[in-house]
């Protein structure tokens, strides 16, 4: 028994060390990204082959989460978007999220030429840069007879204290719940309008790779009450199942989806197969996303 406690042990802190080592490394690369950090505003065109509109923007730019986060926030008359802008040392890529109302969706980025660069598909794509002269420079552009063409720019400069007085006294917030040794299972970041939900892996009980989807899903569930928060508001899964059998997990999980959630429109959902989880009896752990608009 001793035994086993000490190997138990060992596993627990090489995880730690292993986790810490990847968050530091994502803290690196987003720091990368510095030059984009600030409030900003200015005037926000759009162009169409009739004409072209403008209208006035704000956008704030900060860390969060110790520097292993960039949120960027975007308000006019016509959008309110939230985004957060992550890094994968799994993918070695940035990855832009943005989210409104009505939804979001999570693209790759790359560092190139001092510009950010997401792409949204092969012919669509959007650039940050800071120019010359201090300005925030954002611009949309779609592949247009093998030419890239603009769709919109957005030229900001540094905004007026006046502009921000209430976004700067306004704090980024932070609840850690229900924290256990080592890790907390559920971390709420509540920023502006806008609370963002990060729950840790969460694992099922049974002795099906089926019956512990269920039980892991409704894991997910309580973890999202408790931060106030339903399943509707999950923005990302990532599913993790031991032994990974394409032909026979994936229907399993649309059987389970089906079972549990009829239609509900789910998140994106990243499977991924690995050999073995922190007990040889756990076959399937979850984690995810959520976010909502307050």
């Amino acid at each position: 028994m001793k035994k086993i406690k000490t190997i138990l042990s060992t596993a627990l802190l090489l995880l730690i060390s292993n986790y810490v080592l990847a968050q530091e490394t994502e803290k690196k690369e987003l720091a990368k990204l510095s030059f984009l950090m600030g409030n900003w505003s200015g005037i926000s065109s759009s162009f169409t082959v009739k004409d072209t509109t403008q209208v006035k923007v704000r956008e704030s730019v900060n860390y969060i989460m110790d520097g292993n986060i960039l949120t960027l926030d975007v308000v006019s008359a016509n959008i309110q978007i939230h985004t957060l802008i992550t890094y994968s040392i799994k993918d070695k890529c940035y990855y832009y999220q943005p989210y409104t109302k009505t939804g979001g969706g999570k693209y790759k980025g790359k560092l190139q030429d001092n510009k950010f660069i997401v792409y949204f598909n092969e012919k669509n794509r959007l650039i940050f840069e800071k120019t010359v002269n201090g300005e925030f420079h954002e611009y949309g552009e779609s592949l247009v007879n093998e030419k890239w063409k603009k769709y919109f720019e957005d030229i900001l400069l540094p905004a007026s204290t006046t502009n921000y007085t209430k976004l700067k006294a306004e704090k980024i917030t932070k609840e850690y719940i229900d924290p256990i040794t080592a890790l907390t299972n559920v971390i709420s970041v509540e920023h502006e309008n806008f609370k963002t939900i990060y729950i840790a892996g969460q694992v099922g009980t049974g002795n099906t790779k089926e019956k512990q989807l269920e039980t892991a899903y409704k894991a997910i569930e309580k973890r999202l009450a408790q931060a106030n928060a339903s399943f509707s508001d999950l923005v990302e899964m990532k599913i993790y199942i031991v032994d990974y059998d394409p032909n026979k997990d994936l229907k399993m999980f649309f059987r389970v989806r089906e079972k549990l959630y009829g239609d509900l429109k789910m998140p994106p959902n990243v499977f991924i197969g690995i050999s073995s989880l922190y007990s040889k009896d756990k076959k399937i752990e979850l984690s995810g996303t959520a976010i909502v608009i307050k």
